[in-house]
């Protein structure tokens, strides 16, 4: 399948867990609404039109910089008695230094205009990772076709627990229950516990047996969410 690959960071980023209120926590690492928001900013799409745009998208997820997280103070603003607003401070968590790479399967029309402004870098809206403050950098890579691949014993990006039996290893692996897709109303519908592995803050692909479909991309292995 037609595929296209660029990578995506920033000073900081911030994917909010939805359970989370005024002591806000940060999902480990981007996820795939995320993504297709990116995505939409990159290209126009009208928040309106975001779910029906991107329902065939399909993507991988490579974590590319070593997890820190920085805890910061930060003000909200009381909105519930418009005579009476006060702001109060909240800790927030916030991911440092992210960067990702970005493996994303759409119809060759769409994959068209995805490219054009990513080359030329011309985003429609401004780009940033989970918190307008954090502007993104886009990074063009390839377009290329990406194959159903038979090697099944290593992924390179990140992949659902239970599509992948790791096998003992002398990795640092991070694991997180992440949404994989919405609805129209932008709620998250589905959660995947995912798992991607770091030797000495390096990205290593993990080792063991796949139960699901991979894809080779550019010479590595990525799981493709849909």
């Amino acid at each position: 399948m037609d595929c296209l690959v660029f990578r995506v960071k920033s000073g900081y980023a911030k994917f909010r867990k939805p359970y989370t209120t005024t002591s806000a926590l940060t999902f480990l690492c981007i996820h795939p609404p995320a993504i297709k928001g990116l995505i939409g900013a990159i290209v126009g799409i009208d928040r309106g039109d975001l779910y029906e745009s991107t329902k065939d998208m399909r993507i991988g997820i490579q974590v590319l910089s070593p997890i820190h997280k920085d805890m910061q103070t930060i003000k909200l603003v009381s909105m519930k008695n418009e005579n009476d607003l006060f702001s109060f401070p909240v800790n927030a968590e916030f991911l440092r230094n992210p960067e990702y790479r970005i493996f994303v399967s759409w119809r060759p029309e769409k994959l068209d205009e995805l490219e054009d402004h990513l080359k030329n870098q011309k985003p429609v809206f401004t780009p940033y990772l989970g918190v307008s403050e954090h502007v993104a950098k886009i990074i063009f890579e390839t377009r290329c076709e990406s194959i159903r691949t038979q090697t099944r014993n290593n992924v390179d990006s990140i992949i659902p627990i239970n599509c992948f039996d790791l096998d003992h290893c002398d990795l640092k692996i991070f694991t997180d229950n992440i949404p994989v897709s919405n609805n129209e109303k932008r709620e998250y519908t589905k959660y995947e516990k995912i798992m991607f592995g770091f030797k000495n803050d390096r990205p290593c692909a993990l080792k063991g047996n796949a139960t699901g479909e991979l894809h080779e991309v550019v010479g590595q292995n990525v799981f493709f969410f849909q």
